[in-house]
């Protein structure tokens, strides 16, 4: 019994979530940069646990990132997360594939909640460049969503905005400074999100 509290408080802490799993928002370079691993794999199916953790096997179609351990614990195909809603897990769909960022603990692949994961075929463009090359060019820049300025040249500010969610990308500039990098399709969200705010208005 002392193992099985132990281990519940020890996938509480690792993951940092509330008792209502709440999670705060992240760009998705945000969570390719502070991941594990950033993988695309097809769901086969779930494996129920008999203690804290469901286990989802997967068969790995893509690797974008991945660290020597969790090179190791994604050999197996299994990706484990909490059995518990209480502890943040997650549910997956059979035969779909998704872009999944997690993390590893004792060897093992693990997702949650507050992982980054999105159905492969909703990732946009511009999201799928980032995720295969150009969000590790922009891991030392940092992202903010929670923020409308900044005065910090190592910083990109999202502002609550899905366009840059998207189709945004932070990299740094020839000054060293890290800025969103031109795309047609940020431009576009940008433009018609500023002409549907205007025709609100009006």
């Amino acid at each position: 019994m002392l193992t099985r509290l132990l281990t519940i408080a020890l996938v509480a802490a690792s993951w940092r979530t509330s008792d209502a799993c709440s999670c705060s928002l992240e760009h998705p370079q945000t969570h390719f940069c502070n991941s594990d691993f950033v993988i695309v794999g097809r769901v086969q199916r779930l494996f129920r646990g008999k203690d804290f953790y469901d286990a989802y096997k997967v068969k790995i179609r893509s690797v974008f990132k991945a660290t020597p351990k969790a090179a190791l614990a994604l050999k197996s195909g299994r990706i484990l997360t909490p059995s518990q809603d209480s502890l943040c897990g997650v549910s997956l769909q059979p035969r779909e594939t998704y872009v999944i960022t997690g993390r590893v603990m004792h060897l093992q692949a693990h997702v949650q909640l507050c992982s980054y994961i999105n159905k492969w075929r909703e990732v946009t463009p511009r999201q799928r460049k980032g995720f295969r090359v150009l969000y590790r060019q922009g891991c030392t820049c940092k992202v903010h969503i929670n923020r409308r300025s900044t005065k910090s040249p190592n910083t990109c500010v999202a502002g609550y905005d899905e366009c840059y969610e998207r189709h945004g990308i932070c990299l740094h500039d020839r000054d060293r400074r890290c800025r969103w990098t031109r795309a047609p399709a940020l431009t576009r969200c940008l433009q018609k999100q500023y002409h549907n705010n205007n025709s609100t208005m009006t």
